[in-house]
């Protein structure tokens, strides 16, 4: 038995003495729900969340707010009756917000699952930073 082996039963041994996991740390990143990568262009965002085992198009809500995006859902692995040894890929309930580099536009916003990735096409707010200017009001009498 190699080294790492031994720490992950020692591991175990641990978690299941405190009744809690040893590393939170480390729980707390694997449960923080699917991975995202977020592409730039000059004007768009495309947000890829990681959802394998994904069933129902239905088990995932998105929503977006200014410059951020949040993805509420639930992923299920079925694995026919095998016990689960090495656990990397996220699975179960989860609720994930990420902030987005600058503010976007309510529409158009276009997403589709594909694959086990969740597309989230999104279109930068444009806004005008120009202070308000002004105007003088003149009057000219009769």
């Amino acid at each position: 038995m190699d080294s790492w082996s031994k720490m992950m039963d020692w591991k175990q041994m641990a978690d299941k003495y405190i009744n809690q996991n040893f590393f939170p740390n480390q729980q707390e990143n694997e449960k923080s729900g699917p991975k995202v990568n977020i592409y730039e262009s000059e004007n768009e965002l495309l947000c890829l969340v990681s959802l394998p085992g994904l069933k129902n198009i239905d088990d995932v809500e998105v929503y977006v707010y200014k410059s951020s995006i949040k993805v509420i859902g639930n992923t299920t692995i079925h694995t026919h009756g095998m016990s689960l040894k090495q656990n990397e890929i996220f699975q179960g309930r989860f609720e994930r917000e990420v902030t987005l580099p600058y503010s976007v536009r309510e529409d158009p916003i276009e997403a589709y699952y594909q694959k086990g990735i969740l597309y989230i096409r999104l279109y930068r707010l444009l806004t005008d930073d120009r202070s308000k200017k002004k105007v003088e009001v003149k009057y000219y009498p009769d």
